[in-house]
């Protein structure tokens, strides 16, 4: 009887209207349905998924021949093979996501910290104008693996253009790093190419504390929702979002005491306890008194402004210390937006220099503002109620002596 030279042939079940296939590979019998009623059809299916099998079951085989080959190479050409050999492994896996589509499954993907809707604009804003100048001047890469470091320095250096600062340039790589991070196993991608990126030395300037004089001047000047907002920085040593949403359910004056869990650090779950003296006690006692039962924040206005867009409260609190005669930016060669030197962070940095001044010990003022430093916290000992009123007070009496 003549052979009909196929590798594999088809049969039919009882019952069955399609035709199955039977092989046998490295001694395991495999029986499978082509899924197909018609004989040639069946064929040509069982041994396209024969031919499947095989190689599936067999690629061990040859991967370790290719293995014995390339140890036996050259170092430097051992490495240069194995790139060769990871690059084309990957060259499938490595084109599943598209730049269009990288931002919206990076915002899908969970992460230890929750990043905040401002600065997820932040992230969109800046990846929209990476895929566009990716688009017109490297219009073949298409995909997050097309990213090389050619790429990713002519986008910087274009960024650069602008006259942005150290701390601009080095943030914009940061975020690149982040995304390409989340994605590397969405991309099959076995390099950050933005971490071989090297970061600007940074210039750029902190937020200053005020003077006594210029203290007097803000509260000369200050009045009605942003004179308590002031108060409450100067005395707390909060930061903007903390203070411009700080709730009467945080405050007990029964014990004269202000516990908040700080909204940057709120992953840590560690509360800051401040005494509540003085003239910010008397401050809040009367904006309590003036405002209808039920209100949830200190500042209702200040916290509703904060929450929609909160770089419209420091435009503000900026534009007063301007009208105030504090001029809140200097120039810096090389960078066109003016640097911002005074602001209502000025008031913590205050907070903490008045502290520090006056003597009182570097573990109060770290808890009492809220930073976490792992060293100091294993230095010092936690800060007690005495130290901590002690260090309201030098507030107290610097703000009276300077009135």
């Amino acid at each position: 009887m003549k052979k009909s030279g196929r590798m594999v042939n088809v049969f039919k079940k009882k019952g069955s209207a399609n035709y199955y296939f039977q092989v046998m590979i490295n001694g395991h019998r495999i029986v499978e349905s082509t899924r197909r009623s018609d004989k040639n059809e069946a064929l040509k299916k069982a041994e396209e998924r024969c031919m499947e099998l095989k190689l599936g079951m067999d690629y061990s085989f040859y991967l370790k021949k290719v293995i014995k080959l390339v140890n036996e190479m050259e170092p430097k050409e051992r490495d240069a093979a194995l790139r060769k050999s990871i690059e084309e492994l990957n060259a499938e896996i490595v084109k599943r996501v598209t730049l269009d589509e990288a931002f919206d499954l990076f915002k899908m993907k969970p992460r230890k910290r929750n990043i905040a809707p401002d600065t997820y604009n932040a992230y969109r804003s800046l990846w929209k104008r990476f895929v566009g100048f990716v688009n017109a001047n490297f219009p073949n890469a298409r995909y997050l693996s097309d990213i090389n470091k050619n790429i990713a320095e002519k986008f910087l250096y274009a960024e650069s253009e602008k006259m942005i600062s150290e701390r601009t340039y080095n943030e914009r790589i940061t975020k690149f790093r982040t995304i390409f991070s989340a994605l590397s196993e969405d991309a099959g991608l076995s390099v950050n190419v933005w971490q071989n990126i090297d970061k600007m030395r940074e210039g750029h300037i902190s937020k200053r504390p005020f003077s006594k004089s210029q203290i007097d001047t803000i509260f000369r000047f200050a009045e009605g929702d942003m004179r308590t907002l002031c108060m409450i920085g100067l005395y707390t040593g909060l930061r903007l979002g903390d203070a411009a949403t700080l709730k009467w359910e945080e405050i007990d004056f029964g014990n004269s005491l202000i516990t908040r869990l700080p909204r940057k650090t709120r992953n840590f779950r560690k509360n800051v306890e401040i005494p509540l003296l003085g003239g910010l006690r008397e401050e809040l006692e009367r904006v309590r008194a003036s405002q209808k039962s039920g209100e949830i924040y200190v500042l209702p206005d200040v916290a509703e402004h904060y929450l929609r867009n909160h770089s419209h409260i420091s435009f503000q609190i900026q534009a007063f210390f301007r009208k105030a005669g504090i001029e809140t930016g200097i120039s810096r060669d090389g960078v066109s937006r003016i640097c911002t030197v005074y602001g209502f962070h000025s008031f913590r940095h205050s907070f903490v220099s008045l502290c520090a001044a006056n003597g009182i010990p570097m573990n109060v003022v770290m808890e009492l503002v809220g930073h976490r430093s792992v060293m100091v916290h294993e230095i010092y000992q936690h800060a007690s109620a005495e130290q901590k009123i002690k260090a309201i007070n030098v507030i107290e009496r610097e703000f009276k002596e300077g009135k």
